[in-house]
């Protein structure tokens, strides 16, 4: 990587992970959707741990009111690959407390961003892996003992 690409690779990863840790933010009890929906672009889409793809708006009725009454993701890693100016991989690792079960569950979101003309960058696609979860937490209840 050459010098002259420093200095924007570095802010283009810090505003990804402002994304990022945003995200975490608004992903809690009493959800704040539309402050998500800033985050994606308009033809965005998430595949949820069952395999279910859904569009950004469409999160509230999938979880149909049975977020967990306290819910925090804290995030550990993000890496980031660039595929040319406008176009960054991500895989960022993160550990979920909820009321149910602490730690609830754990896994990584496996991201698409796309950055915008005005400089800023949204999710074009986030792919939610769990790799583990306490069987008697709210992930367990929402995604596998309805299976």
């Amino acid at each position: 990587m050459g010098q002259h690409t420093l200095p924007t690779r570095a802010e283009d990863r810090a505003a990804i992970t402002a994304v990022v840790h945003r995200y975490a933010h608004t992903a809690r009890e009493k959800m704040n959707f539309d402050d998500m929906l800033h985050l994606f672009e308009p033809t965005a889409f998430l595949v949820l741990p069952d395999g279910t793809s859904v569009g950004p708006a469409e999160l509230s009725e999938v979880l149909q009111g049975e977020e967990a009454r306290y819910i925090r993701h804290h995030i550990t890693t993000v890496d980031m690959q660039f595929d040319g100016d406008d176009l960054a991989h991500s895989e960022t690792f993160f550990l979920a407390i909820t009321n149910e079960a602490a730690p609830d569950h754990w896994g990584h979101w496996r991201d698409v961003f796309a950055k915008r003309a005005d400089g800023t960058w949204l999710i074009r696609e986030r792919v939610i892996v769990v790799e583990g979860g306490a069987p008697d937490g709210w992930f367990s209840r929402m995604y596998l003992q309805k299976s």
